[in-house]
C-alpha cells in the first residue's frame, strides 16, 4: 500500500508520521519537484486535500482523509468507489474559543484598548460607561454541531441563554427560517457557524440584520457566505448593530477595497479561528487513528456522505 502525503509537515511531523505508519510507503507531495499528480495516481490512500480531478482520474485511490471539515470540492464525485472522511468535530475547540474572545473583547472594550495603546492615548474612563457585560446574554447559535455545543459549554459559564438555529437537529430550539426570523430581535449575540449549502448561503440578509437589535453582536465562524457581507457593512458604519466578529468572509483574503475593512467594532480573524500550535501534528494523529480501521476494513471515523 501507498499512501500520498498531501498536507505540508515540518520536520518533526513527518518523524511522528513515518514512525507509526508501520512499513507502508508515504510520498510526501512538498518534496516532489515536479508532476505530482503522477505519483498520486500510484498510491492507495491519501491524506490530504488534493484536486478534485484528481481523484476523478484515479484508477488505484481508495481513501482520502481530509485536513479539514469541509467537503465541498468533492460532493458528488463520479468516482463512487473512494471513501472520503473529513475533520468533524476536530475545530470546535479552538473556534469557540476564538468567537467567544471575540465577543469579549468587543463588549470590554479591548479591541479598542489595544488601539489606543498605539497611540500612547489615556482614556479609559471616558470609555467605562459604554463597556458591556457577556454575563446573562441572550445567544442565538445557528448550527447546533460540534462547534455550536462547545461554545454553549463556554456561554454556560457566564450565565448565558443558549437557543440553537438548526434545520437538522431535532434538538435545536428553532429549525424553519420564519421561526430564525422571530429569533432574531431577542439575541444579544448570534454566532454562524453552519456548513455552506443552498439554504444557509446568505441566511443571514439584510432584511434579518435589520431585525437585530442596536446592541447585538454578530459572530461569523463558519462560513463566509452565511452572510451578506455589502449589508452587514452597511449596518455597522451606520450602527444598526453593534459589532461583527468575522473569522470568515466570502473572498479570503478580503479584498483591500472591500468596506469590512473600515467598519467600526469589526474584528476580522481571518480564518485563523481554529489554528493552534499542534494542528497539524494532531491532524497526522486522527490519520493514523483512522488508518488502522482502514486497514482492517471496518468502518472509518467521519466518513462522509
Amino acid at each position: 500500500m501507498k499512501i500520498f502525503c498531501a498536507i505540508k509537515l515540518i520536520s518533526n511531523e513527518k518523524e511522528f508520521l513515518l514512525k507509526n505508519i508501520g512499513n507502508y510507503e508515504v510520498i510526501f507531495q512538498d518534496e516532489l519537484t515536479n508532476n505530482p499528480q503522477k505519483y498520486f495516481s500510484d498510491c492507495d490512500v491519501c491524506f490530504g486535500n488534493i484536486p478534485r480531478t484528481w481523484v476523478e482520474e484515479s484508477t488505484k485511490l481508495k481513501w482520502i482523509q481530509l485536513e479539514s471539515v469541509g467537503y465541498d470540492p468533492y460532493m458528488s464525485l463520479t468516482n463512487q468507489k473512494v471513501k472520503i472522511s473529513n475533520l468533524k468535530g476536530f475545530f470546535s475547540i479552538p473556534v469557540a474559543e476564538s468567537a467567544v474572545s471575540g465577543i469579549l473583547s468587543l463588549m470590554r472594550g479591548m479591541n479598542e484598548l489595544s488601539l489606543l495603546k498605539d497611540k500612547k492615548e489615556w482614556v479609559g474612563a471616558a470609555l467605562r460607561p459604554s463597556l458591556r457585560m457577556l454575563e446573562g446574554s441572550n445567544v442565538l447559535i445557528l448550527g447546533a454541531g460540534a462547534i455550536g455545543y462547545q461554545m454553549e459549554k463556554l456561554l454556560c459559564a457566564f450565565n448565558c441563554v443558549v437557543s440553537f438555529y438548526d434545520k437538522f437537529n431535532p434538538e435545536a430550539q428553532y429549525s424553519r427560517p420564519e421561526e430564525l426570523t422571530k429569533a432574531i430581535p431577542e439575541a444579544d449575540v448570534i454566532i454562524g457557524c453552519l456548513p455552506e449549502s443552498p439554504e444557509t448561503i446568505h441566511l443571514i440578509n439584510g432584511e434579518r440584520l435589520s431585525l437585530m437589535k442596536p446592541t447585538t453582536i454578530l459572530v461569523n465562524a463558519g462560513r463566509g457566505s452565511l452572510i451578506d457581507d455589502l449589508a452587514l457593512a452597511q449596518k455597522l458604519i451606520d450602527g444598526s448593530i453593534a459589532g461583527a466578529v468575522l473569522d470568515v468572509t466570502p473572498k479570503e483574503p478580503l479584498p483591500e477595497d472591500h468596506p469590512l475593512w473600515n467598519c467600526p467594532n469589526t474584528i476580522l480573524s481571518q480564518h485563523t479561528g481554529g489554528g493552534y500550535e499542534e494542528e497539524v501534528l494532531d491532524k497526522v494523529k486522527v490519520f493514523l487513528k483512522n488508518l488502522q480501521p482502514y486497514i482492517n476494513n471496518e468502518p472509518l471515523n467521519n466518513l462522509i456522505p
